[in-house]
């Protein structure tokens, strides 16, 4: 089946005049947009077309009931007999599609085009049932009423793009026409020019709604795409945005100023459920000697190489981890794992040892790290994130005084209590 090509999603000016007359025609083209805009349709519309053919079964029996008890039996003679059939015919029909597009909603949207290509089918189907159903109406009477209902009503609900609404309707009504003089009315009135007329004013009516109809769902559906596409790239751009300002441009890590928003109010939480928190500051030993040997340039590349390192250290894993500013590095760490936070830097500052990576002008001509610890179990109601970090940068700055390439710990201050800067934390 061909879906309409939906124009709406393109610029106005990359348009041509063939491209507009294709779309205005719902002509066949290469758009994926197709499939997403008739899945929407089919969301909104599934559970109506599923009511409407349950009423068309209904109705169908009902007819078939009473053509059943009327006197003289359904066999009475040929023209009974032929409603007989007609009506069996739609039953069928009906029971078949309803039972199939269902099967088919299961595997939406990937069945998209074959729900509507077998939806279709049965729109044609019924107009030529209410063709067969009026010519057999004329010989008991002259009338239009089937053939006005159904063509009227699929114009509606059958979202047949207009190059097969004007191919059907024409074809029913040049059907009709062509029929009716073999099916007289039986009081030797000759009506086939008043039908004639009625009947082209209907296909012209059935055909005008159906574009309309179909057009201005697909104009809908596409707006509601083409609306969300943008939101979704208004988000994308937004996160990027986000992203960009909470990052350090030259390490990729988090900056400041994720700090004292999603690190601050995470703080706050565990503050508030009675639960860890724990502040690891680094510095890099003697990283000014470093950029007058080897160079600013080298320098950054050092930070950035520092940055991978943390970022991939299997003990950082649940860290926040910030570059807090120059050379120094910020870990904040939450809950139970908080108990292990000198043991954590402990092992960071030996893994950096241990790779080596050469320093001329530091101990051991390698760069090392300095860390300076503070953990609260659990963080007292009084406690805030820039005591805590002000807590480790005095043990990250003991660290330093007491030989470097070390962590030492310091307690969080609880409540009631002070240390001394001398007194925080032990070297490892």
């Amino acid at each position: 089946m061909f879906l309409p090509e939906v124009s709406r999603l393109k610029p106005y000016h990359d348009i041509s005049r063939t491209d507009l007359l294709r779309s205005y025609l719902g002509l066949p083209d290469s758009l994926d947009d197709q499939d997403a805009i008739f899945f929407r349709i089919y969301q909104q519309s599934h559970r109506f077309h599923s009511m409407l053919l349950g009423l068309i079964i209904f109705y169908e029996c009902v007819m078939l009931v009473l053509m059943a008890i009327r006197p003289g039996g359904p066999f009475l003679h040929l023209r009974r007999l032929t409603y007989i059939l007609l009506y069996l015919s739609l039953l069928a029909a009906t029971i078949f599609v309803l039972l199939y597009t269902r099967q088919l909603g299961r595997q939406m949207p990937q069945m998209i085009r074959r729900y509507f290509g077998v939806y279709h089918l049965y729109v044609v189907f019924l107009n030529l049932w209410s063709v067969g159903i009026t010519l057999n109406d004329q010989l008991g009477g002259n009338s239009l009423i089937v053939y006005t209902c159904i063509v009227l009503s699929t114009a509606f609900f059958s979202m047949m793009s207009p190059w097969k609404s004007a191919l059907l309707y024409l074809s029913d009504f040049i059907l009709l026409n062509l029929m009716l003089p073999f099916f007289p009315c039986p009081n030797g009135l000759d009506q086939r020019f008043s039908n004639g007329i009625n009947s082209l004013f209907l296909s012209l009516l059935a055909l005008a709604l159906s574009i309309y109809t179909y057009r201005s769902q697909i104009r809908l559906k596409a707006d509601e795409l083409l609306i969300e596409r943008q939101y979704e790239e208004i988000q994308r751009s937004h996160q990027i945005l986000r992203q960009e300002v909470m990052s350090d441009t030259l390490t990729g890590l988090h900056n400041r100023r994720y700090l004292h928003r999603t690190v601050a109010e995470r703080f706050r939480r565990c503050r508030e459920d009675g639960e860890s928190a724990a502040c690891i500051m680094l510095d890099i030993d003697h990283f000014k000697r470093y950029n007058d040997r080897y160079g600013h340039p080298q320098g950054d590349r050092l930070l950035q190489q520092m940055a991978q390192f943390l970022l991939h250290h299997d003990a950082l894993k649940e860290a926040d981890i910030i570059r807090y500013g120059g050379e120094e590095f910020a870990l904040f760490l939450y809950g139970p794992v908080c108990a292990q936070a000198l043991e954590i830097a402990r092992r960071v500052v030996d893994s950096l040892a241990r790779k080596q990576l050469p320093h001329w002008d530091n101990e051991g001509r390698r760069v090392t790290l300095s860390a300076g610890v503070c953990a609260e179990i659990p963080i007292p109601s009084d406690g805030t994130l820039e005591e805590l970090i002000a807590r480790a940068d005095t043990a990250l700055y003991e660290a330093k005084r007491t030989g470097r390439n070390r962590a030492v710990a310091c307690p969080f201050r609880s409540s009631g209590s002070q240390k001394s800067a001398s007194e925080c934390g032990i070297p490892i």
